[in-house]
């Protein structure tokens, strides 16, 4: 572990306050297909169906791009205090999926996560457990993704990462305005909201019942 903190701090003091634009993009693609790995593998594990995640047609979760790079930008500084970095992590990354949620709520009335049966959690969009594998997530972010992708991203030749960077952006952002007019809500994706009615179709028969009852 002392070794993991030592490669961290090396890495970060190499890195600090020189994180380019285009690597920041990096950054929250590769977090973003991540988490998309993750949360596939996950449900196939737990379900035994493999079913594209998330609000989006192409392999990545945004939650997960945000929250990797902001753990990144904003918790280096702690990087000599991982209570901290697991701490700060958990909250804003739990703060992040509430938001999240309550945005595709209100926008579209649907779920696309239910932790209503996870103990301490708040409408079933955030819980305890969540929040600490998020901070453990903020942690390998901060103390082994970001140090690995960064040496990585400059060892590329020059032209290679604003090209890729500049090809997948393009990419996500066609896919998010279109996923963010028809999201993806196939079988095993969304859940609807506790609140949410099914469509209720009424009779002809039962509609002249009605108005017959209907005072004049």
């Amino acid at each position: 572990m002392t070794a993991v903190f030592r490669f961290a701090h090396r890495a970060h003091d190499d890195a600090a306050g020189r994180c380019t634009l285009c690597e920041g993009a990096g950054l929250f693609l590769v977090f973003s297909i991540a988490g998309w790995l993750w949360e596939v593998g996950l449900h196939l594990l737990l379900d035994g169906e493999l079913v594209n995640r998330g609000t989006m047609l192409g392999p990545w979760l945004p939650i997960y791009g945000v929250g990797g790079l902001l753990s990144i930008l904003l918790l280096g500084r702690f990087i000599a205090r991982p209570l901290a970095v697991f701490t700060l992590g958990a909250i804003f990354s739990t703060a992040i999926e509430f938001v999240t949620g309550r945005y595709l709520l209100a926008v579209y009335g649907l779920r696309w996560w239910d932790y209503s049966e996870y103990p301490l959690n708040v409408d079933g969009l955030v819980s305890l457990p969540t929040a600490l594998i998020f901070g453990m997530g903020c942690c390998a972010a901060v103390y082994l993704a970001a140090p690995m992708l960064l040496r990585m991203f400059r060892g590329l030749p020059h032209a290679v990462l604003p090209f890729l960077c500049a090809l997948l952006m393009a990419l996500f952002a066609l896919d998010f305005c279109a996923s963010t007019l028809h999201p993806n809500t196939g079988q095993g994706v969304v859940i609807h909201s506790a609140s949410q009615d099914e469509p209720q179709v009424i009779e002809p028969a039962r509609i002249e019942l009605l108005l017959h009852h209907f005072p004049n």
